[in-house]
C-alpha cells in the first residue's frame, strides 16, 4: 500500500510539474511552442516521440505541429509521416474524430495502427488523447514508444490532463498570432494611407533623406532648385504629422520605399499618387 501512495504522489508530482512547466513557456510562435510542449511532455513520460498534431482543414489531415526533439520525432519528419491524412484512417484519426482517448501496448499486433507508424519508426505502444482549442476539438495529444508494454493507464489518463493544458497553450498562441496579423494589417493600411497623402516627388524626395543625402545633393540628383527641394521636406514633414528629418528615412523604411541594403541608395520605385 505504502509503494502504491508513493507511486501516486509520484505521477501527480510528474503532472503538475509539467503542467507549471507548460505554462511558462515563453515563445509567442505556434510551431516553437508546441515543440517544446512535446519535448517536456515526452520527457516526463520518458517517451521516445511526443506529437501535438493539428486538424488542417485544407489538406484534411492531421499535421504534426509540434514534436519532442528525440531520434524517433526527427525521423518521423523526414520520412513525412509528420502528416497522417483523415483519409487514410488509424487510431489517430479515429481518436480525433470520436473524441475517446486509446492506447495500445502491442501497436505490431493493432490492425488500427497504420503500418508506416509501426515498420517505419518501429512504435510498439503509443497513446492518442483527444484535445480542444477555445471549445472546439482541433487535434490529438499522441505519445510513442518503441518497447512494447510502456504505458499505463495511469498514462493515459496524465495525457489526458496535460492535453487540456496544451488546448490552453495552444489557444493563447493563436491569439498572440491573430494580434500580430491584425498589427501588421493595420500597419499596412496605415502606410497606403500615407504613402497617398504624399506626391510622388515627394515620395522621391524622401527616399534620398533615407538613403543619407542633403538637400543640396537631392537637388543635384532630381535637378531641382535647392528651394524646392526644402518646401518638399516642409511639406513631407507636415502631411504624415513628423517633426524631423529623422523621422522621415524610419517612415521611408518602414513603408518600404527604402532598403538600406540596397546598393544603389535609391530603394524601390515611388508608388503613383
Amino acid at each position: 500500500m505504502v509503494i502504491s501512495d508513493s507511486a501516486h504522489l509520484s505521477s501527480d508530482f510528474r503532472l503538475l510539474d509539467t503542467l507549471q512547466r507548460l505554462l511558462v513557456i515563453l515563445s509567442p510562435e505556434l510551431r516553437p511552442m508546441l515543440n517544446e510542449a512535446s519535448t517536456l511532455v515526452g520527457v516526463a513520460l520518458r517517451a521516445d516521440k511526443v506529437d501535438v498534431f493539428l486538424y488542417d482543414a485544407k489538406s484534411q489531415s492531421l499535421v504534426a505541429m509540434g514534436t519532442s526533439a528525440t531520434p524517433m520525432g526527427r525521423r518521423q519528419h523526414a520520412i513525412g509521416l509528420n502528416r497522417q491524412p483523415i483519409a487514410n484512417g488509424g487510431a489517430a484519426v479515429r481518436v480525433f474524430e470520436s473524441g475517446t482517448s486509446y492506447m495500445t501496448r502491442r501497436a505490431d499486433h493493432d490492425p488500427e495502427q497504420l503500418r508506416g507508424m509501426v515498420d517505419g519508426l518501429g512504435i510498439l505502444s503509443t497513446m492518442d488523447v483527444p484535445f480542444e482549442v477555445d471549445g472546439q476539438r482541433r487535434g490529438i495529444l499522441q505519445a510513442d514508444s518503441q518497447q512494447p508494454d510502456f504505458f499505463t493507464e495511469r498514462d493515459v489518463r496524465f495525457l489526458e490532463s496535460v492535453a487540456g493544458w496544451i488546448g490552453i497553450v495552444t489557444h493563447r498562441a493563436e491569439l498572440v498570432g491573430q494580434a500580430v496579423l491584425e498589427g501588421e494589417r493595420r500597419g499596412r493600411r496605415q502606410a497606403g494611407d500615407e504613402l497617398r497623402r504624399i506626391t510622388q516627388r515627394e515620395q522621391e524626395v524622401a527616399i534620398l533623406i533615407a538613403a543619407g543625402l542633403t538637400n543640396a545633393e537631392i537637388a543635384e540628383r532630381l535637378v531641382l532648385v535647392l528651394g524646392t527641394v526644402s518646401n518638399h521636406v516642409v511639406h513631407i514633414l507636415r502631411k504624415l504629422g513628423l517633426h524631423r528629418r529623422t523621422q522621415i528615412a524610419v517612415w521611408t523604411v518602414q513603408c518600404g520605399l527604402y532598403r538600406p541594403d540596397l546598393d544603389d541608395g535609391v530603394g524601390r520605385e515611388p508608388a503613383s499618387p
